[in-house]
């Protein structure tokens, strides 16, 4: 597979350089994370001097320059949300661990900068200091200044923003030793915690951290409960959503809290190593199936619909990432599943000679469904095991507004997952 794995980084690499470059800010964020993640896997497997990366290293280099400038500006802009703050810190962290690497402190610190800016505006506009919130206080709702001008309150106090926001403290804390940020860090461990050990009457169809036997669990879109975790909408809520990219988030930030370690007082390390180890059998157990145990997006309008799907397709990609990071298969004692890792990066590079969407007129770009022809049986499967979600429902409504660059570094996710694979061996 060596062989093959090399071919398939460089020509999905190259196909990024021409897609890259769009005008959305949390999603220019997460594909540039992205792609440093990905160049980084490729070096640790084949090399930093193999001369047959050395256009993706080009395309780093070009990726980087630009999208300091183009973050920049919109820092503390009207229509920038808490969410899209999160995406950008971690992809500026990435960034400066890269050009530190390298010897560029000044490039380096001016990517820390930013990153703190960023977690600066989510503490700003979202995060709630206040003791007020029921069942759980305190949280990171998902905003934006125009928003929160306009509706008041915190927004929704969604994952994304909260695993977000606690990889984004601590990264900070790690680099500068704040004490603000250590203690946001403990904020947000202690949220999860809450939510993991409080009883409560849910308003989903389950706890937030819902387990089924095995054990095994999903963490929902959003904790829903009174009085507070009411929010249904940005985006719309229904009933029993889990998104992908939420779970390999999440499993990040609980192998952080356990290897660092960072476990706040008042909880006992088990709670957070208890939630890690059931959360990744639920990702093994009910993410990947269909055909060749691909991995599939549970199947909610919520996130195939046509107002967010191009937010949502992105999902599967950023679950590959960071459950592939090495910390979190230190913290599992072996790597995901591997036998569905090659099966997911199979079926990503044949998709690109699969395209439904009529709109669709970049060939060599990964398609947005990974396995159509093993999607109806997944589907089926997961609503019949978590009681919720549309068994029909299987291709994404993007319509003619394809962002391409999200598509292919979806794709480069999931080969970035591979080459780790094969690191380890």
């Amino acid at each position: 597979m060596s062989i093959d794995l090399k071919t398939m980084a460089i020509a999905g690499a190259k196909t990024f350089a021409d897609v890259w470059q769009f005008d959305d800010y949390w999603k220019r964020s997460n594909t540039f994370h992205s792609f440093l993640r990905f160049v980084d896997a490729a070096e640790r497997r084949w090399g930093k001097g193999d001369p047959a990366l050395q256009p993706m290293q080009d395309l780093r280099t070009t990726l980087t320059d630009a999208n300091a400038a183009y973050f920049r500006p919109k820092i503390g802009n009207d229509y920038v949300w808490a969410d899209d703050y999160g995406w950008c810190g971690l992809a500026c962290m990435a960034a400066y661990d890269y050009l530190l690497s390298i010897g560029n402190r000044q490039r380096a610190d001016e990517y820390a900068g930013l990153a703190g800016d960023c977690c600066d505006q989510m503490l700003k506009i979202g995060f709630d200091a206040t003791d007020t919130a029921t069942p759980v206080q305190h949280g990171c709702g998902n905003t934006s200044p125009d928003r929160k001008r306009r509706d008041g309150g915190h927004g929704t106090r969604n994952t994304v923003t909260n695993v977000n926001l606690l990889l984004l403290a601590n990264r900070l804390y790690l680099l500068n030793g704040f004490p603000n940020y250590q203690d946001i860090v403990y904020k947000q461990a202690s949220w999860f915690a809450e939510w993991f050990t409080q009883s409560y009457a849910s308003l989903d169809n389950g706890p937030y951290l819902r387990t089924l036997s095995g054990p095994v669990s999903l963490v929902h879109e959003r904790p829903m409960a009174k009085k507070t975790y009411v929010e249904d909408d940005y985006p719309g809520w229904e009933r029993g959503w889990t998104w992908s990219g939420d779970q390999g988030l999440l499993l990040m930030a609980l192998a952080t809290i356990i290897r660092q370690p960072m476990v706040p007082p008042g909880f006992a390390p088990q709670v957070f190593k208890d939630a890690f180890v059931k959360l990744a059998a639920g990702v093994e157990t009910l993410l990947f199936g269909g055909t060749g145990q691909v991995l599939h997006e549970p199947p909610f309008n919520s996130s195939f619909g046509e107002q967010y799907a191009g937010d949502y397709v992105g999902g599967r990609g950023v679950l590959l990432r960071y459950a592939s990071e090495p910390i979190v298969t230190e913290a599992l004692g072996r790597p995901l599943r591997p036998a569905c890792i090659v099966a997911t990066m199979q079926a990503v590079w044949d998709s690109r000679s699969r395209h439904e969407n009529p709109a669709w007129n970049k060939p060599d770009v990964f398609d947005s469904s990974w396995d159509t022809q093993g999607a109806p049986a997944f589907n089926q499967r997961f609503v019949q095991a978590w009681g919720n979600g549309e068994p029909g429902l299987s291709q994404w409504q993007l319509g003619s507004n394809i962002l391409y660059g999200v598509m292919q570094a979806n794709g480069l996710d999931a080969l970035t997952a591979a080459i780790r694979l094969e690191t380890l061996v």
